[in-house]
């Protein structure tokens, strides 16, 4: 095989990869999730109600005005780990496959840090160190929506990425509103868990779809 057909099979195999972590790291964190808020409890579960944060939390006891008991809090924090992991290795292993531009270095600098900011924050429960929860939790949600905006800006670049920018921005937007919203009494009548899942769903969802783009339609 010659150089050059090397460089493309090894091209190939990158984006597959890449393709395949990106669709994976969400999957594995909600279903992480899922089963740890199963044995949440007492009280039981609930998604509007318990944060992320609460799931990971080591202890069980009153936390903050509430009683927190997470027994699955280890399979919490490793899917956390899991995500952020998954984030840096997909986004670095995809980004040729971006549209070039001059936010794109940008827009793929802050979703690693996003993705380095969760690894951090399974390693930061709340009832450990709350300010080591918030302040990894606060960067990871702020580099995620942030980086999925400069990304969304820089597609255009491409005529065929323009609807698929669209996307990507209005999630960036949606994840960044609901982080400020998270400060107001939007929170009190959502509920903590629920503004943080909003806060945390664009990146949940572009992730996969980003995937799910490139393997249908090869290479922008």
């Amino acid at each position: 095989m010659s150089p050059a057909g090397e460089a493309g099979r090894r091209g190939q195999g990158r984006r597959y990869l890449g393709i395949a972590v990106y669709v994976l790291a969400p999957v594995q964190f909600v279903a992480g999730l899922a089963v740890a808020a199963a044995r949440y409890g007492p009280p039981p579960y609930s998604p509007l109600g318990v944060t992320i944060s609460d799931l990971q939390a080591v202890g069980c006891g009153a936390f903050q005005g509430a009683y927190v008991c997470s027994p699955l809090h280890s399979l919490a924090n490793l899917s956390v780990a899991v995500l952020g992991i998954l984030i840096v290795i997909g986004t670095v292993l995809l980004r040729p496959y971006i549209p070039d531009g001059g936010r794109r270095g940008l827009g793929v600098f802050l979703l690693v840090v996003a993705g380095g900011a969760a690894f951090a924050n399974a390693f930061t429960p709340e009832d450990v160190t709350l300010q080591g929860d918030q302040l990894t939790a606060l960067v990871a949600f702020l580099a995620a929506n942030f980086g999925l905006i400069q990304v969304g800006r820089v597609m255009p670049t491409d005529p065929r990425w323009r609807r698929f920018s669209r996307v990507t921005t209005a999630l960036g937007v949606i994840g960044v509103a609901a982080l400020v919203l998270s400060g107001t009494g939007v929170a009190a009548l959502v509920g903590q868990g629920g503004i943080e899942w909003m806060i945390l769903a664009p990146v949940l969802v572009w992730t996969p779809a980003l995937g799910v783009r490139l393997a249908l339609h090869g290479d922008p």
